[in-house]
């Protein structure tokens, strides 16, 4: 940690920061700036992390709490003075213990290379450079469809490799799933400082921010790096074309007037997300209810005005969740029309704003802010891999798949008790029968002390008519609205639709996918797409937790490997070998077949209509890590530039 700025004039504020710091992660810190190991010695071990808890105190008394705080900030105070740390760079064998220390937990010292690049340190070697030593040729250029976050990370990423770039947007603003997202309660369910960008710190106000914040980090972060300008709005690619003799993409697009034109570009890149096609049921009679009916993900900019109105919230996936807590105390009854249980986990720093001393503690001090995100990135990644796995010698009653899962499933079970209070007649309708992580795992806002509210209604159905003033269950209820929220979710297996691409020989990408059977290796290339390239591609989500900004990071971290080597050794086009897609896509069905999702009674958005696995990826991050680290460019079929032939297999 190199200081960059002025030393402060006055520390005052620093002793407030240490009062609400992460004290584990203090001791982190305390380490690198003193070289002392003795604060991760066992009279400073931590106790461990429970659930998503950051495990603010360590479990640690007062008074070694005091000890701590008090050195970090005589350390500190040092440091913004000019003294370098003692420790810039740790050990492999002394970071794995200041790492597993923290958490109360051996981390395998097989994460080591991870730590590093979290941590940013300079021992630390990326697998390829910013820019290129080959000068870009002219032509060599990219179209990006899409400004959601996927779609601001390759700009980036392009800006710093000197390729050239548009990106196609057909919103009126950037950001996405956050853009569109504006219902009562929205936010992320993965904490702010690791749903954000490795190489974008940002100052937040909350530890879980709200989807108007994360908005104005996208923005902040395209504005920040010059994208912007880049940008075309309001207009929508229809479809794109391979051209083989030029090598090339061909995109027709359409803008908000109606006018057409053909883009073309070297690279195509799709970037348009998985959760942005809402999933509207087919009801009878929807067209005859006569007040508000909208989804979550097309709420309107100025909200619905629900005070002292009976409203009906159909659905209870992430958004229900959200919705129904933010909403309970306008309404004069809340109906929420659920088919199924969902888990949901204890949500500690649910609504925490960020106290100010701890934000400039997180901005001023990298160390902490790197500490802070690195132990983070734990509880919410790996960490829950095993409790994923069924155990075949198991005996679960359908309800659990090995003693780890089992052990979640009890502590949870428990919680919900808790949390119902006096409501435990509704415990046989929300307590779920499937294993835990069957489904997404949601975090709990107050979702079941709303349930056990007087003017809350939960029905164990589905909707089957709607009435003028009504909606009609499965179970013959009729249940009065003047509003309608529909929390129904997203069509997330339907990948890229309705944009149609076209490949080699005029192959199309959604008949080789054959509708929602979506394939593409490392979810990000699919043979016959020369130089085509899709971030949240198939199976790149994590079901075991995380943030999917680290995912689409490495995707394009990737594409970029491959990059670099095309320009450095003059290759026009990649395109994935056939036998390697397949292969990768083999294991990615075998390795789901022992997961939780492919339990026998688990149903889940997760899977196609055939009931295929086409949304998760069912690796360790820490695998997917080192898949997507460097690419290799024998796995690809290669065109010279000085060829318009397919070569073969590169050396």
């Amino acid at each position: 940690m190199t200081k960059t700025h002025a030393p402060a004039p006055d520390h005052g504020w620093l002793l407030a920061a240490l009062a609400a710091a992460n004290v584990p992660t203090l001791a982190c810190v305390l380490v690198h700036l003193t070289g002392d190991c003795r604060w991760i010695g066992p009279r400073y071990a931590p106790s461990r992390i429970r659930g998503l808890d950051d495990n603010d105190t360590g479990g640690f008394s007062d008074e070694i709490q005091a000890e701590i705080r008090d050195a970090v900030h005589d350390a500190l105070v040092a440091w913004f003075d000019g003294r370098p740390p003692a420790l810039p760079e740790p050990s492999d064998q002394l970071l794995l213990e200041m790492m597993s220390v923290s958490l109360g937990e051996d981390v395998p010292d097989n994460y080591i290379t991870m730590i590093r690049q979290d941590l940013g340190l300079a021992s630390f070697a990326p697998s390829c450079p910013a820019a290129v030593a080959t000068p870009v040729p002219e032509g060599f250029t990219a179209l990006i469809i899409g400004a959601g976050i996927s779609g601001i990370c390759a700009a980036i990423e392009f800006a710093k490799a000197g390729i050239p770039y548009v990106i196609v947007e057909r919103r009126p603003a950037l950001g996405g799933v956050w853009f569109d997202n504006r219902y009562p309660g929205a936010a992320c369910d993965v904490p702010s400082h690791l749903y954000s960008y490795s190489f974008a710190p940002y100052d937040w106000s909350r530890y879980f921010a709200g989807s108007r914040e994360i908005h104005a980090y996208l923005e902040h972060v395209a504005d920040a790096f010059d994208v912007r300008r880049h940008i075309r709005f309001g207009t929508e690619v229809e479809s794109a074309r391979y051209c083989a003799d030029t090598a090339t993409w061909a995109a027709e697009a359409i803008d908000s007037d109606g006018n057409r034109e053909t883009l073309t570009a070297r690279i195509l890149l799709s970037c348009v997300g998985a959760f942005n096609k809402p999933r509207i049921p087919a009801v009878e009679g929807m067209d005859s209810f006569t007040g508000p009916s909208v989804h979550t993900g097309q709420y309107p900019d100025a909200g619905l005005d629900l005070a002292g109105r009976d409203v009906v919230l159909v659905g209870n996936g992430a958004s229900a969740m959200q919705v129904a807590p933010a909403i309970v105390d306008q309404v004069r009854s809340l109906t929420i029309i659920q088919r199924s249980a969902q888990w949901a986990a204890p949500f500690p720093k649910f609504g925490q704003d960020i106290p100010d001393p701890v934000k400039r503690l997180i901005r001023e001090v990298p160390l902490y802010r790197q500490w802070y995100r690195l132990r983070l990135n734990w509880a919410f990644n790996d960490k829950l891999y095993e409790a994923l796995q069924q155990d075949p010698s198991w005996d679960g009653q359908g309800r659990s798949i090995n003693a780890i899962n089992d052990s979640h499933r009890k502590a949870l079970t428990g919680y919900i008790k808790a949390e119902l209070g006096n409501a435990q007649h509704l415990l046989p309708d929300v307590l779920p029968q499937y294993p835990p992580f069957g489904k997404r795992m949601l975090l709990d806002n107050g979702w079941f002390r709303t349930l056990a509210r007087d003017n809350v209604k939960p029905v164990m159905a589905g909707v089957s008519k709607v009435l003028p003033d009504a909606v009609v269950t499965t179970d013959g209820g009729v249940h009065h609205a003047d509003v309608i929220i529909w929390a129904t979710g997203f069509d997330v297996v339907n990948l890229l639709a309705p944009m149609k691409v076209t490949g080699l020989g005029g192959r199309e990408l959604h008949d080789d996918w054959d509708g929602d059977n979506a394939r593409a290796y490392l979810g990000t290339v699919v043979p016959g797409y020369p130089n085509f390239f899709c971030l949240y591609g198939p199976n790149t989500q994590f079901g075991h937790g995380g943030s999917l900004i680290t995912v689409l990071e490495r995707q394009m971290h990737y594409v970029m490997s491959l990059l670099h080597q095309m320009l450095a050794h003059g290759i026009e086009t990649v395109d994935v070998r056939r036998d390697v897609h397949d292969a990768y896509n083999a294991k990615v069905d075998a390795t789901h077949a022992r997961m939780v999702w492919t339990y026998p009674g688990v149903e889940t958005y997760y899977k196609n209509s055939r009931g295929r696995v086409v949304v998760n990826n069912p690796f360790r991050v820490l695998e997917f890590w080192r898949m997507t680290e460097t690419a290799d460019l024998s796995e690809y079929e290669v065109a010279h530039a000085t060829s318009t032939d397919h070569a073969g297999a590169a050396a």
